[in-house]
């Protein structure tokens, strides 16, 4: 079972890279998270051992392959999921820990595509929609109660209490509603002629 980590806040990050790896989880994590657990003397994976492909384009594509969103959105005990998790050898993925800033409210005239995460929001996204089986956690505020359910449930994210990842699946639902809001106003703002901008 694996646990993937790509923070940009990396409060607590080592502390719960720790907790989840006692409890069985092998850890995954993008190249700037991944450095920072094996400074705690972790063993993380970085992202592209995972998937068997290194980070592209300057890092702009990282995360996505059928490893990664495979691992994220499998269905445990659905049939065709199983054997294609067989026959492609799927890592299970049961904890998605990822958060990120939204774009800077300040002046937006350069600069805002390059400054977008897509692959962040979009592994929340498939996490948050298979929250029966992998729990997505966005806010370093839940990494405590991440470990309690975890330890509770025997390291397995699917056997911890449905509430509980319902909660976990609303927030994450929520932070990217909330990222996606942040992109469409200073885009909007990038649209308006420049005698209409308001000055930050």
């Amino acid at each position: 079972m694996y646990a993937v980590l790509s923070v940009t806040d990396k409060t607590g990050i080592t502390e719960l890279g720790t907790a989840l790896s006692r409890l069985g989880l092998r850890l995954v994590a993008t190249a700037g998270t991944a450095g920072l657990l094996r400074e705690a003397g972790l063993d993380a994976t970085v992202i592209g051992e995972l998937s068997g492909v290194p980070e592209l384009m300057g890092g702009r594509v990282r995360a996505f392959h059928p490893s990664v969103f495979g691992g994220l959105l499998y269905r445990r005990g659905h049939p065709a999921d199983e054997a294609d998790v067989r026959r492609h050898h799927v890592p299970r993925i049961d904890v998605l820990v990822c958060n990120f800033r939204d774009l800077p409210p300040g002046d937006v005239r350069a600069g805002v595509a390059d400054s977008i995460d897509v692959g962040g929001p979009a592994m929340v996204r498939a996490a948050a929609k298979n929250h029966t089986d992998v729990l997505p956690v966005v806010d370093p505020a839940d990494y405590g109660a991440v470990v309690d359910a975890l330890t509770a449930a025997g390291g397995r994210a699917g056997a911890t209490d449905p509430a509980f990842r319902r909660r976990l699946a609303v927030k994450a639902f929520a932070r990217t509603a909330a990222y996606d809001a942040s992109i469409h106003r200073a885009l909007a703002r990038l649209a308006e002629p420049e005698a209409e901008r308001p000055r930050p």
